[in-house]
């Protein structure tokens, strides 16, 4: 397989960050990513599942559990924490009850788990048709093997330098399915399977990776005699432990790899076929395509003749149509027809099989040829070579030794009207049923992507939390909105500003919510070429990290904001700074006061602000409110290193009251550092004939207490103007400047010019008035 492919674990670096306005960099960027809650919970991973339509009661285990209050994986469903013998004091396991409607579709779903403490890191949760068991632990060799009966789903975890083993009994020309899920839903574990004749011992069926399952193994398979077989499961390099899970789906099921097509149109209706290595006699599937703009799939599940479902296939969605291959296309003579924007889907049905596309262009279009593959589990890999429909003569081709994803992709400028052709071959020449792969031709514009630098955080109702988000740019330079969507429990909007890459998005939870996990999402809408583009935002670095680094972890993973409404604190905050805009190299005096409930009068204690750009020195303590006082007053140094700009600057609380400690926050404060004054010109424009002169009147408004002297230069004069050298005096707010034209001083029509302002006595900070127009008359 072709290196750059290859699907390595890949971990992800973090960096938080806030908004600057005048420097893009965000303030945060320059540090360490704020450090998760530390008293939230970690779970351990999920191997055992949920059965739906039937009570399902299991051991959560992990670390800081102690007092669950809710759990959220993103379906409807009956969640209870049972109370008696101590369950849920223990912060390292617990029960909990789940059940779900057998309506419920079978899949993978974002757990989430809160506590009193925050919520919980990300993990899978398996929700399947068909009954599950736990392995005994005890089946680590073929003489104690565990007995199962199938169908049913095997959960355990593989030791270092151990097999499990499990037997099962089957009839004469029976077939079964073996679908390992591991690294596809985030084990560590390179599983290998094997199926032996419980007498002979002879091994009858075996694999190791399945394409396109991320080394996950399947097998196949009819058994030609009856009776006792056993089933062998291990890591292929012998590691073990609790990241070395693996859930064994058993039964006649389907086994698919993608559907067909691979994308559907938003607010569509879908006729979905499968491709893989066991989807014979399957029938379609009629799929109601939401129009939903931030949803990007769909998951679709196979169903075989005995009722089962294979593990379901993802259904991108598009904005555009989308088309299937029609065979025979492996002569240009043959090449499918279809629209530009548009996808389609194709299939090399056996090796060496090329195929064949043909689109119309107009002179000097811009287009993206791109080809899907493995990000939507297909192991196909892709080579395009984009032709004259006219001569054949080459184009463009990808270039297989490109970074991915950009090996599957060509941009093209068409140079004249007409039918291009698209040559598809597999890189290796391979074909098969499960070697499919999608084709989008699209016009190339600007764009940007969203990310979530943090996705957990815990709030308390009516209270706020504070999500930072980044824009990653392409090519759009404009305003981005943010909002908080996807639960009515919360609510929230910010603006990313034109040209800058990152906002702070207050996420306000409502003040009846109850204690328990939520999830939503965060949506980015803006307007791009005329077009409204939206987009969720994405936490793509901290799925890889729970998942052990999988290189394509489920789509649906990516997008969820996971949020801890906790127990209200008996008081609320609230954080000013005077001045109101500071100015750096001075200080600025922060206030927080505190609301108490009545009947609360302890100490209220404050962490030290977070947030703030690296340049300014980070704060050891802050004072706390005091018993029966409602404020806390502190100083921070806004250092003359630091870029003028906003900064969100974050202060946390804790207090004890009726026996339990509570935490609160207050609301960020928006930390604007900006220029120790503001430049006005009047008038705003200046009128001077050859040899004259005119007088303009230089104000400024000082700010962050500056009271010196500020020097003025003029700046882009008309050729033959000059400006005296004036001073605003310390303490003064105001000066009259004179402009003299030479008597050869050629006509100029309304030049633009502006007023540059230095503060002589703090570090030579400066600002620059809008600008005003000099003119020189014709004599």
């Amino acid at each position: 397989m072709k290196k750059n492919r290859i699907m390595l674990s890949i971990f992800v670096g973090i960096i938080v960050l806030a908004c600057l306005c005048m420097d893009p960099t965000p303030s945060w960027g320059q540090k360490a990513p704020p450090p998760a809650n530390p008293q939230a919970p970690t779970i351990s991973p999920l191997a055992t599942g949920v059965q739906r339509g039937v009570p399902n009661e299991f051991v959560i285990t992990g670390t800081n559990l102690a007092n669950p209050t809710g759990a959220s994986f993103g379906v409807a469903a009956k969640v209870t924490i049972p109370t008696a013998d101590k369950n849920g004091l223990d912060a390292t396991k617990f029960k909990i009850n789940i059940e779900v409607p057998a309506t419920t579709p079978v899949g993978w779903y974002p757990f989430r788990l809160a506590t009193l403490k925050g919520a919980s890191n990300l993990r899978v949760l398996c929700i399947d048709d068909i009954p599950q068991v736990i392995s005994a632990g005890t089946n680590r060799s073929k003489p104690v093997a565990q007995a199962i009966t199938v169908p049913c789903t095997v959960a355990g975890a593989v030791a270092t330098e151990q097999f499990d083993y499990y037997k099962f009994t089957v009839k004469a020309g029976q077939r079964l399915s073996f679908d390992c899920l591991a690294r596809r839903i985030g084990s560590a574990v390179d599983a290998q399977m094997s199926v032996y004749d419980a007498k002979s011992m002879r091994e009858v069926a075996f694999d190791n990776d399945s394409p396109g399952c991320q080394t996950d193994p399947r097998i196949s398979y009819t058994f030609k005699d009856g009776g006792e077989y056993l089933l062998e499961i291990k890591d292929v390099l012998n590691r073990g432990g609790g990241e070395y899970f693996y859930r064994i789906r058993i039964g006649d099921f389907p086994l698919a790899t993608t559907p067909i097509p691979m994308a559907a149109k938003r607010g569509t209706k879908a006729k979905v076929l499968f491709a893989g290595p066991a989807v014979d006699g399957v029938s379609p599937v009629d799929v109601e395509v939401p129009d939903d703009p931030t949803t990007n799939v769909v998951w679709v599940s196979p169903k075989g003749a005995s009722g089962l479902h294979g593990w379901p296939v993802p259904l991108t969605l598009s904005d555009h149509d989308e088309a299937v291959e029609s065979e025979p296309n492996n002569d240009p003579k043959q090449a499918n027809r279809f629209s530009v924007p548009g996808g389609i889907t194709g299939r090399f049905q056996q090796s060496d099989d090329p195929d064949y596309y043909i689109f119309s262009v107009k002179k000097g279009q811009k287009l993206a040829i791109e080809g899907q593959t493995l990000e939507y589990y297909s192991p196909s890999i892709l080579h395009m070579v984009l032709k004259n429909a006219k001569t054949g003569a080459d184009i463009a081709k990808s270039n297989p030794q490109a970074p991915v994803p950009t090996d599957q992709r060509i941009d093209y400028t068409a140079t004249d009207d007409g039918d291009v052709l698209l040559e598809v071959t597999h890189l290796h020449f391979a074909g098969g049923a499960s070697e499919t792969y999608r084709i989008t031709v699209r016009p190339a514009t600007a764009g940007f992507d969203v990310v979530l630098p943090n996705e957990r955080f815990d709030v308390a109702p009516s209270g706020s939390a504070a999500i930072p988000v980044t824009i990653v740019r392409k090519g759009y330079t404009g305003p981005v909105e943010l909002s908080a969507v996807g639960h009515p429990g919360f609510t929230g909007s910010a603006t990313v500003k034109a040209g800058q890459n990152a906002s702070l998005l207050l996420a306000v939870a409502k003040g009846d919510l109850p204690m328990g996990a939520y999830q939503f999402k965060v949506v980015a809408r803006a307007t791009v070429d005329g077009q409204t583009v939206t987009q969720a935002a994405n936490a793509k670095a901290q799925v890889l990290a729970a998942m052990n680094g999988l290189a394509y972890p489920p789509m649906h993973l990516l997008n969820s904001v996971a949020v801890a409404v906790k127990e209200k604190a008996p008081f609320t905050l609230a954080i000013k700074m005077d001045p109101a805009e500071g100015v750096p190299g001075t200080t600025a005096k922060i206030t927080v006061t505190a609301t108490r409930d009545p009947g609360f009068d302890e100490e209220i204690t404050l962490s030290p602000p977070t947030g703030l750009p690296a340049t300014i020195p980070p704060l050891k303590t802050v004072p706390a409110i005091a018993k029966g006082k409602t404020e806390s007053t502190f100083a921070i140094d806004l250092n003359a290193k630091t870029p003028m700009g906003e900064y969100f600057m974050l202060v946390n609380a804790k207090t004890k009251h009726q026996g339990k400690e509570l935490t609160g926050a207050a609301p960020p404060l928006m930390l604007v550092l900006g220029p120790p004054f503001d430049v006005k010109v009047e008038p705003a424009t200046a009128n001077l004939a050859p040899g004259g002169k005119a007088k303009v009147k230089i104000s400024v408004t000082r700010k962050g207490g500056y009271k010196g002297p500020i020097a003025l230069d003029f700046r882009n004069l008309p050729a033959g103007v000059t400006a005296e050298k004036a001073v605003i005096a310390a303490d003064k707010n105001d000066v009259e400047v004179t402009l003299s034209a030479d008597v050869k001083a050629a006509p100029a029509a309304a030049v633009t010019v502006a007023v540059g302002g230095t503060a002589t006595a703090l570090n030579n900070l400066q600002a620059v008035s809008p600008a005003f127009a000099v003119s020189v008359q014709k004599k």
